[in-house]
């Protein structure tokens, strides 16, 4: 099966081509994430910069250094490679001797800040992502600005960016195939698909309401697929016509006992702004965990990432 990954805007304009990521420093990223006043603990909190770094290849060679397992090193969130990113490490040492954290000697990465906190850092307990990002090579006209100003205020449809569906869509397709039996795949490969499959179906979902023009209605939500819980809206009758477009997907979900849950439409950006030099634009704002600041981008420019990075 195909799977589209073109979904329609909802800013009426006419979408110019912008480049962005030219540099790491053009796409920057800080955690909003606050520890607690006791510094003191087992675990080791580092807040870190890096420049053209993953996370999780961050995290592997702190559990080297620290000599601690994989499992000992926590983080509130995934950030971008192609970027600068500040945010905040966890290492659990108990008593295990303190390292030279000021001298970790990893290409790229600068340690800004080190306490200790009593417990492990866990994914989602970050606040939320400020972003300050700088596309080039546009054209600044009365129509872009007019965008801007109703994005601001309206928001923007709360896709998942493309990234999560891998280089092309593949994994959606291998997704499928591992669903199907046809492929067999690690923990963490299973993990991706699982997670691409239930986004892709959510924005097949926020694409009809976008289309539909309620998909800004104060409070909307679209369903993340799973089995029924309490407390979480059922699917509706437009999610259910979804879901049975990819019988593919909704299996693989089913087996692996997902659990429904479900998604704001609309995001508004926090401390939105902008500033325009020449042929690039700079825009700061903060956004919610799991927001993805692509999708905003996308509402107003045609992107060519010039890091060739999904």
């Amino acid at each position: 099966m195909t799977y589209p990954l073109d979904f329609p805007r909802a800013l009426n304009i006419s979408r110019q081509k912008a480049v962005f990521k030219a540099a790491p420093e053009d796409f920057f990223v800080e955690e909003l994430l606050t520890p607690s006043d006791e510094n003191a603990g087992e675990h080791v909190w580092l807040w870190l910069e890096k420049n053209g770094q993953n996370t999780d290849y961050v995290a592997r060679q702190l559990a080297r250094k620290a000599g601690v397992r994989d499992m000992d090193v926590g983080v509130s969130g995934l950030k971008d490679r192609w970027a600068v990113t500040r945010q905040w490490f966890s290492i659990y040492l108990g008593n295990r001797a303190e390292a030279d954290w000021f001298r970790l000697g990893l290409e790229g990465v600068q340690v800004i800040e080190v306490l200790r906190q009593p417990k492990k850092l866990r994914r989602g307990e970050h606040r939320g992502n400020r972003f300050q990002i700088t596309v080039r090579e546009i054209r600044p006209d009365d129509a872009l600005f007019n965008a801007l100003e109703k994005l601001k205020k309206v928001g923007f449809p709360n896709y998942f960016g493309l990234q999560r569906f891998g280089r092309n869509g593949e994994n959606l397709t291998r997704g499928e195939a591992f669903f199907e039996g046809r492929i067999k795949a690690s923990r963490s490969q299973r993990s991706y698909y699982l997670s691409a499959a239930r986004s892709y179906l959510f924005n097949l979902i926020l694409a009809q309401r976008v289309t539909d023009e309620t998909w800004n209605i104060p409070g909307a939500t679209g369903a993340l697929y799973g089995d029924p819980q309490s407390g979480v809206a059922p699917v509706s009758e437009l999610e259910t016509s979804v879901f049975e477009q990819y019988p593919g997907l909704v299996n693989g979900l089913r087996k692996n006992r997902m659990k429904l849950d479900r998604r704001p439409l609309c995001i508004v950006p926090d401390e939105f702004e902008w500033q325009c030099e020449e042929n690039s634009l700079r825009l700061s704002f903060s956004l919610s965990p799991g927001v993805f600041a692509t999708s905003l981008l996308d509402e107003l420019f045609l992107l060519k990432n010039a890091s060739g990075s999904t």
